[in-house]
């Protein structure tokens, strides 16, 4: 098993980012996702180059700004186990992504998917609100 981690440091209020990665049915930060649907604590996703999977939503705490998650009904994928969490930062907030990913050559994918989404997620924020 690999983790992917990466930090994010945003000129905004934890809260402006929070809204946006805590909302659990918004894709508008995350360019693979064509459509996503919620039921239950199970998200249904479509994705570019994928096709449709499903996640399990297992922490959402607005109170500590933390979202934890994992890809389900795959056979392919041994392991997925992700979390965010949004904290305070001097700068305005910084975003924390870990994914824990098995087997390990799935860790370009997400490392890319990852990426892409903090790219738009910054373009995002900064056209919203900043401190």
């Amino acid at each position: 098993m690999i983790a992917v981690e990466r930090q994010l440091l945003l000129a905004a209020a934890p809260s402006v980012v929070w809204a946006i990665v805590g909302d659990v049915t918004r894709i508008d930060w995350v360019p693979v996702i064509t459509h996503c649907t919620l039921q239950g604590d199970v998200r249904t996703m479509t994705m570019t180059g994928v096709g449709e999977v499903q996640e399990r939503i297992l922490r959402r705490d607005p109170a500590t700004m933390q979202l934890e998650y994992g890809l389900i009904n795959n056979p392919r994928v041994t392991v997925h186990h992700a979390r965010l969490q949004v904290r305070p930062h001097a700068a305005g907030c910084e975003l924390v992504w870990i994914t824990q990913i098995e087997p390990d050559a799935l860790e370009p994918l997400i490392a890319a998917g990852m990426d892409a989404s903090l790219t738009a997620l910054r373009a995002l924020v900064a056209g919203t609100q900043t401190l």
